[in-house]
């Protein structure tokens, strides 16, 4: 598993060639509860109406405003994919592979009457590896088709030279969604674990078990995956960029788990001859060599073939996934259906081919408007940092000076890449959905593989053009805005400028901010991990921080579950100096023009109200809890209300008394 850091065919095509695309969303007083004090509950005041008129469909989890962007852009790209696949002789690459991927993957008769055998070239080699060695070196061969077992492998630039590409190894290997999953006695967890391993066995049925055999194999495969949890770090210290980097030698590595056969597993995941590389979690790998050591051969091959199977499910025939989501979907997030066919082979489709996909999506929806205003507004907002980092009264001149300079460097990427990637060389068959996978994500390995040793390319993208979301890269120094978010109701041409700095605005502050939050701050302006910063600014900054730290700790996300204020400090962090800064940018762009009330509402109520209705959202009670466990963002509610309480100019807008709920006693705030 590569790491980059830090699902009749005429009837149903005919059906679906009706669908329309959903209506976008928009800003709307109307999703308002006006009954709300909004000094009280200003996030029930924003979005009150919203949440009573959007209950969650049952394919869902938890439903969020933006999703209906989502779903917007789900419908664009199944409109590309129809067209697609048809096959025509006069169609282009591009357009062949991705309409030949999705046909493979909606052609649900044919993979039931494949079966297994798509996986059978790979089920033999676990089977025939004749001991502990050859099975790890068969890891390796699965890797680079995307099954994670047993450790993570894969390419990143060097946090201390972060021009120059190097090797990771890191922890992996277990299938639940965190560490306390396998670790923790809460009840929760232990019926969670008594449910897995239900569907573990039966998965172990379904690939041809028998009855008695899958249910120890289910257990030797909860213990297996335990092992390694145990050994692993969990996500509080993940976020330390220092605590997950110490670079050695292959020789230093191979004394830490000597069971693989390190030159050999590097080669058959098509790396090239490798001297050093990063080992973020030596310890992990110390606990590996234990697991293998004190598991059977036979218990081993049962983990590793139950990872094949759990990652090729949504490819697999019908009971596979109809089982599949019954674990993955209705017990850990709560989700009552499973989502449409057509849903899931887009996700497949952009997870494979995505960039093929995406310049189908820009070509169609992409305008030069969005992306020209939107890099207006980074320019205004990076000013807006450039004047706060001036005028900060607990920072010294010498920090002052670093992140000034920081700031300078980071670099701009909007919309979509410069030079899109060529899949060309992946063979894609119209009747071989497990095998255009395998093969797509084997060409994904291989080309990062190829990467180590070699410059980093700072204009790739790890995001594809549809994807409703943006990053901030600490080792690159950029943030990265693709086309599927520069849309209601994140951006708006038709919406005054109030709403949009809510919105897309509070999105650039907050990725800007990311290269100044507990992680980003570590990283300077060429992003490598070295530390710019006084003593004395950075005990500051740790004070200033705990405050982020008590406030969301003390927020409950469902029942008795806490958020965990250290695992989203980065993104709280981040969602506060977002936006303070797209505020101070608002406030320069409105300087000396009419600022009227529309609906009502002075500009800068519409500010926050913009920002407001973006989160907006009705979850799960399991989706809840679960995403308080692994998520480092915060749910909505908490988001919003987290962010506001903490502005004295949200206070102000609305006319805020001392002693309400969302004026915050001492205030937060490090940007």
């Amino acid at each position: 598993m590569f790491l980059r850091d830090f699902i009749s065919l005429c009837l149903l095509f005919g059906v679906l060639a009706g669908a329309q695309t959903p209506k976008a969303i928009e800003f709307s007083v109307g999703n308002m509860d006006l009954k709300t004090d909004p000094c009280v509950d200003f996030y029930q005041y924003a979005c009150g109406g919203w949440m009573a008129n959007n209950p969650i469909p049952p394919d869902q989890s938890i439903w969020v405003n933006f999703d209906v962007l989502h779903e917007r852009n789900q419908a664009v790209l199944q409109n590309i994919l129809e067209k697609a696949a048809a096959s025509k002789p006069e169609r282009d690459p591009d357009t062949q592979e991705i309409g030949d991927f999705y046909h493979a993957c909606m052609d649900v008769a044919a993979i039931d009457e494949q079966g297994l055998k798509p996986l059978g070239a790979l089920l033999n080699a676990i089977r025939s590896a004749g001991d502990k060695k050859a099975l790890l070196l068969v890891s390796a061969r699965l890797g680079v088709d995307g099954v994670g077992s047993f450790l993570g492998f894969g390419v990143a630039p060097d946090a201390k030279d972060s021009r120059m590409n190097i090797a990771q190894v890191g922890q992996g290997g277990f299938s639940l969604p965190d560490r306390d999953y396998y670790l923790k006695d809460d009840a929760k967890y232990v019926d969670i674990r008594k449910q897995y391993v239900q569907h573990l066995s039966k998965m172990l049925q379904l690939a041809g078990a028998p009855v008695s055999q899958a249910t120890a194999g289910a257990q030797a495969v909860l213990k297996i995956e335990t092992e390694l949890a145990r050994a692993a770090l969990d996500r509080v210290s993940l976020r330390d960029p220092n605590a997950t980097y110490h670079k050695m030698t292959v020789r230093e590595l191979a004394g830490l788990a000597p069971v693989i056969d390190w030159p050999e597993y590097f080669s058959l995941s098509g790396a090239p001859g490798i001297d050093s590389l990063n080992v973020s979690e030596p310890a992990f790998l110390q606990g590996l060599e234990k697991t293998a050591a004190g598991n059977s051969l036979t218990d081993l091959k049962i983990y590793l073939r139950w990872q094949l199977l759990h990652h090729e499910a949504p490819l697999l025939p019908t009971p596979f996934q109809t089982e599949n989501f019954a674990f993955f979907g209705k017990v850990l997030t709560g989700a009552l259906e499973q989502r449409p066919r057509w849903k899931r082979c887009i996700d497949l489709v952009d997870g494979d081919l995505g960039f093929a996909l995406g310049r189908k999506y820009v070509e169609e929806t992409f305008g030069a408007e969005g992306k020209k205003r939107t890099l207006e507004m980074v320019h205004e907002i990076e000013q807006a940092l450039h004047t706060d980092i001036e005028h900060l009264d607990w920072m010294t001149a010498a920090t002052k000076k670093e992140a000034l300079v920081k700031l300078a460097a980071v670099a701009n990427k909007i919309g979509y890449p410069d030079q899109w990637r060529d899949y060309s060389s992946v063979r894609i068959d119209r009747d071989d959905a497990v095998g255009n996978d395998l093969r797509a994500t084997e060409f994904e390995a291989r080309r990062q593989a190829g990467l180590i040793g070699k410059p980093v390319d700072r204009k790739e993208w790890y995001m594809t053009p549809p994807t409703v979301n943006a990053y901030y890269n600490p080792q690159e120094n950029n943030i990265n805005f693709p086309a599927g978010i520069l849309q209601p109701p994140f951006f708006d041409n038709k919406m005054d400028d109030a709403v949009n700095y809510g919105a897309i605005g509070m999105v650039v502050g907050h990725e800007l901010t990311h290269g100044f939050d507990d992680q980003g701050r570590q990283f300077d302006a060429d992003g490598n991990l070295k530390d710019w910063w006084t003593a004395e600014d950075a005990k500051e900054f740790e004070k200033r921080a705990q405050c982020f730290i008590d406030e969301y700790s003390s927020f409950v996300a469902t029942g008795t579950v806490h958020l965990n204020g250290r695992l989203t400090l980065g993104e709280n962090t981040a969602d506060n100096g977002g936006m303070r800064l797209a505020f101070m940018a608002l406030m320069e762009a409105l300087k000396n023009k009419p600022q009227p009330k529309i609906d009502g509402f002075t500009p800068e109520q519409r500010f926050f109200l913009g920002f407001g209705q973006v989160w907006c959202n009705n979850v799960r009670p399991e989706a809840a809890a679960m995403r308080a466990t692994v998520d480092p963002h915060s749910p909505g509610r908490h988001r919003v209300n987290g962010v506001v309480s903490n502005m004295p100019e949200f206070q102000k807008a609305f006319a805020c008394k001392a002693n309400q709920s969302m004026v915050r006693h001492p205030a937060c705030r490090v940007w």
